[in-house]
C-alpha cells in the first residue's frame, strides 16, 4: 500500500510504501516488478521494474523512485497515498559488499541513481565511508541531496549534452580510486567501458561492479530477452543481474 507520493520534480516522485515482506527482504540493488494499470484492466499487460530506493525495517517500509516516462510508469507517479500496487520482488542479483570494504565509491548516472541509495544507506548503516559521484543532463535533474544521509560524500556534475562519455564525471573518479576498497557503478554501459579502460584499478579483482540497465519483459529468465554474454559465458540479466562485475561484462 502507498503510505505517501511526494513530487520531487515535474515527472519524477518517491512512492513509499508499506510492503513488510519488501522491506525486511530487499538487498541493494535488487528491484520489483510492479504492475502499472487498474485493477481489472490489462494495458499495460507488462510489469515495469523499479530499484528498491530505500528500506525502513522496523516500520515495513521501502520507496520507489517513479520517473513518468511512458503509459505504465505515468500511471503508477499518478496513485494516491492509500492505493494498494501489485508488485512481485525483490528480485534479481544486487550489490556485494565484502566484509573487509570500508570505502565505497558510488558512480551514477541520472536516474540509474535509484539503484545506488539503497546500497548507501545500509552502508551509513553500517558505518562505512561513502562517496556518491553522479552525472546529471542539468540543474533541474539533480537528485536532492535531502534524501540522502549527511553522511554521505556527494558530488554532482552537469556537463553539456552530446552523448559522449560523461568526461568530468570519469575525471572526477580518479581523485577517489586510491581510496575506495570497493567501487559500485550505475552507468551507462559506455560510461563503464570508459572507466575500466582508463583506470587500472577497475581492472583488479573484487574492486569494481557496475549495473547493467536493459528493459525486463518477464523477471523470470523464461523469455530470454534480456540474455547477455559476459566472459564467463551468456547470462541473464533479470536473473544473474542486474548487477555483474565491472571486468564480466565489459
Amino acid at each position: 500500500m502507498i503510505v505517501a507520493n511526494s513530487e520531487i520534480r515535474p515527472g519524477l516522485c518517491l512512492l513509499e510504501l508499506h510492503a513488510p515482506y519488501i522491506a525486511q527482504a530487499a538487498q541493494p540493488g535488487q528491484y520489483c516488478m510492479v504492475r502499472c494499470c487498474d485493477t481489472w484492466a490489462t494495458d499495460p499487460l507488462l510489469r515495469r521494474p523499479f530499484f528498491v530506493h530505500s528500506a525502513q525495517r522496523a516500520r515495513g517500509e521501502c520507496s520507489l523512485l517513479v520517473a513518468a516516462r511512458g503509459r505504465g510508469s505515468a500511471w503508477l507517479a499518478r496513485q494516491p497515498a492509500g492505493a494498494t500496487l501489485d508488485i512481485l520482488g525483490p528480485m534479481g542479483h544486487g550489490w556485494e559488499v565484502r566484509p573487509n570494504v570500508r570505502n565505497l565509491l558510488l558512480i551514477g548516472d541520472g536516474e540509474s541513481i535509484a539503484a545506488l541509495t539503497l546500497l548507501a544507506q545500509m552502508a551509513i548503516e553500517q558505518e562505512l565511508a561513502v562517496t556518491l559521484l553522479c552525472q546529471f543532463g542539468s540543474d533541474a535533474a539533480i537528485y536532492p541531496p535531502t534524501l540522502l544521509s549527511p553522511e554521505i560524500e556527494y558530488h554532482v556534475t552537469t556537463p553539456g549534452s552530446g552523448g559522449k562519455p560523461p568526461t568530468e564525471l570519469i575525471e572526477l573518479v580518479s581523485d577517489y580510486l586510491s581510496w575506495a576498497d570497493a567501487v559500485y557503478c550505475s552507468v551507462s554501459f559506455e560510461t563503464a567501458q570508459t572507466l575500466y579502460q582508463r583506470y587500472e584499478r577497475l581492472r583488479q579483482k573484487h574492486i569494481a561492479q557496475s549495473l547493467i540497465t536493459r528493459p525486463l519483459v518477464c523477471a523470470s529468465g523464461a523469455c530470454l530477452t534480456c540474455a547477455i554474454e559476459t566472459h564467463d559465458g551468456p547470462k541473464l540479466i533479470c536473473r544473474d543481474g542486474p548487477v555483474f562485475t565491472l571486468g564480466e561484462i565489459v
